[in-house]
């Protein structure tokens, strides 16, 4: 495997450098290791490796399943059942 040896230097704020090198770290990157995918990636995809997007996109309150306090999580409607998968989610269909 080839040393990564050129220099790539740029400028952020601070609390950006803080709170991206925590995400990275989550898998177990450094943000030299992130700063080189996205690059790479860069490369393979022709651009930028995500979406640009002008808002954030919404989503509808109606189409988000409830929290079910017995269970501590969403409960699936009995018609989402998918028969196919014997019993998968049994315990979470009403």
């Amino acid at each position: 495997m080839a040393t990564r040896s050129a220099e790539v230097k740029g400028y952020v704020f601070p609390e950006t450098k803080a709170q991206a090198t925590d995400v990275y770290a989550r898998w177990g990157m450094s943000l030299s290791d992130a700063i080189n995918a996205f690059l790479v990636k860069s490369i393979d995809v022709g651009g930028l490796p995500f979406d640009m997007r002008v808002e954030k996109p919404t989503y509808s309150q109606m189409a988000v399943l409830p929290v079910d306090e017995h269970y501590g999580a969403s409960v699936l409607p009995k018609e989402m059942d998918d028969d196919e998968e014997e019993g998968l989610y049994d315990q979470l269909v009403r």
